[in-house]
């Protein structure tokens, strides 16, 4: 809820002094303004729950590392043998790491698409993560989402997906007036 709104809406409402309409008007704007909370409060517990996963992971890495380590202090084998046990331990540490590189850009893209979904007003953001390509859409170096916006376009010009979405469109109802001839 923005001071705008309050301004405006009491501007409007003032005259009229029908404070139900108000009261109504200011618990409408605030139950949208939670909802987005709500929606961001998701997201972020999401990316709590990953990034905690992925380090406990780590931690579990790096203590066979160092255990590792420790044999490797107390092997009295041959220095090829050790030389060859050094290269191993090296090439498993470089597919680790480009392995968790992997995984910290695909959570990257996937909390992006999350928030450009959410920015978008998406009722339903599982709902509409279900119906896109994500093939298509690759995250840029500054963050930015290369495709998501032409997709969500297309589901906005559908008729069958464009209710998904939170528009800003009012309803105006003309007919008769009661009374009048």
């Amino acid at each position: 809820m923005t001071r705008n709104f309050l301004e405006e809406l009491l501007k409007n409402k003032i005259e009229t002094k029908d404070i139900k309409s108000i009261i109504d008007s200011i618990l409408d704007e605030h139950s949208k303004y939670i909802g987005e909370l709500k929606k961001q409060i998701n997201i972020n517990k999401a990316k709590i729950l990953f990034l905690e996963q992925t380090n406990n992971e780590l931690k579990e890495e790096l203590s066979l590392k160092d255990d590792k380590v420790e044999n490797l202090k107390n092997s009295t084998e041959d220095v090829e043998g050790l030389k060859t046990q050094i290269e191993t331990l090296q090439a498993e540490n470089q597919a680790n790491t480009e392995k968790h590189t992997q995984e910290m850009n695909a959570l990257k893209k996937s909390v992006a698409i999350e928030k450009g979904l959410s920015n978008a007003k998406a009722r339903n953001i599982k709902a509409v993560l279900g119906l896109l390509d994500l093939d298509k859409i690759k995250l840029e170096e500054d963050g930015s989402l290369k495709g998501l916006s032409e997709q969500i376009d297309g589901l906005l010009q559908d008729d069958n997906s464009k209710f998904l979405f939170e528009t800003e469109t009012k309803l105006i109802l003309k007919g008769a007036i009661p009374d009048e001839d």
